[in-house]
Order: structure tokens, then C-alpha cells, then sequence
């Protein structure tokens, strides 16, 4: 017995047909794109305004003598400086011997923005390490410090809630 030969005819290579969907409609694409774009405006839009809360470029705090004295300053950017509490406190951390941090000359700047009187100034400048966290008030504002040589000066000024 020969063996039977398979003849291949056009049938049997067209493909089966593609299944059908609902048909097209041109009213869901228009709701679709218009959903789409509006996810991408609120999205984009949240996004610049958490950042902008969190103190980046083109901030939307509110302005405040802190604020202004970072932006005279131009310490916007500096990572051992930072305004918080929406513009209402910030806090400085300079250089030590052992650590890293902001130049003093740049929390002086702030300190001077802010009107800190001599007197502050020279209680801060005399802090040692054994003399642990001092605290002081002057016009609207309230601040802590403690100082150690190796890791430097850690301030923190908050207007007052008086």
C-alpha cells in the first residue's frame, strides 16, 4: 500500500477568523482620551504640589521671615538646612571635626536674616558640649541648639505660637 499524499490547498493556509469584539465606537474613545488626559493633569499636578509642599524649587510656602532668610541666604538646596513645618520652623545642622553639614558662614546668614541678637549669637558661639541643649526667645522666634565639636552646631528656630 502507497501512502495516501496530502494535498495542501489555500484553505488550509488561511488563517481562522479573528474573534469579533463589540464594534467600535467613536463616543468611548472620546471618554477614554478625555480620562486619560485629565489622570495625566491631576497626576502631574499632585506631583509639583507635594513637591513643592516638601520645600523644592518653585515652592508654594507660604512666604515667612524662615523662608525669605533661606532664599536671601541661597540655602534653599542645602540638605543640612531645612524649612519645615510649612515655612513655620527650620532646622540647621553645621559641620563638626567627625561630621558633615552646612558651612557655618550659612547658618550665620539665616541666624542674621532672622534678626538673632547679639546676645543669642554670643550665647551660641560660647556653647560647649557640656552645657547640653539651650534655648532662647527673641521677637517672634523660639530656638534650641546643643553644640559638640565633632559633629558641630544643631539648631532649630520656630516662630513663635504665642
Amino acid at each position: 500500500m502507497e501512502p495516501e499524499s496530502a494535498e495542501i490547498t489555500a484553505e488550509h493556509l488561511t488563517p481562522p477568523p479573528l474573534p469579533q469584539g463589540p464594534a467600535f465606537n467613536k463616543r468611548d474613545l472620546t471618554i477614554g482620551l478625555v480620562s486619560l488626559a485629565i489622570g495625566l493633569i491631576v497626576g502631574v499636578g499632585g506631583t509639583l504640589t507635594a513637591s513643592s509642599f516638601g520645600g523644592g524649587t518653585g515652592s508654594f510656602l507660604a512666604s515667612t521671615a524662615i523662608v525669605d532668610a533661606t532664599q536671601t541666604c541661597d540655602v534653599i538646596d542645602n540638605v543640612w538646612i531645612a524649612v519645615g513645618d510649612e515655612g513655620q520652623s527650620i532646622s540647621m545642622q553645621s559641620e563638626g571635626k567627625e561630621s558633615p553639614g552646612a558651612e557655618y558662614v550659612d547658618v550665620l546668614c539665616v541666624l542674621d536674616q532672622l534678626d538673632v541678637p547679639d546676645s543669642v549669637n554670643t550665647r551660641i558661639g560660647s556653647t560647649r558640649a557640656l552645657d547640653g541643649r539651650q534655648t532662647a526667645t527673641w521677637a517672634d522666634f523660639d530656638a534650641s541648639w546643643g553644640y559638640h565639636p565633632d559633629s558641630g552646631l544643631d539648631i532649630v528656630v520656630e516662630l513663635s505660637q504665642q
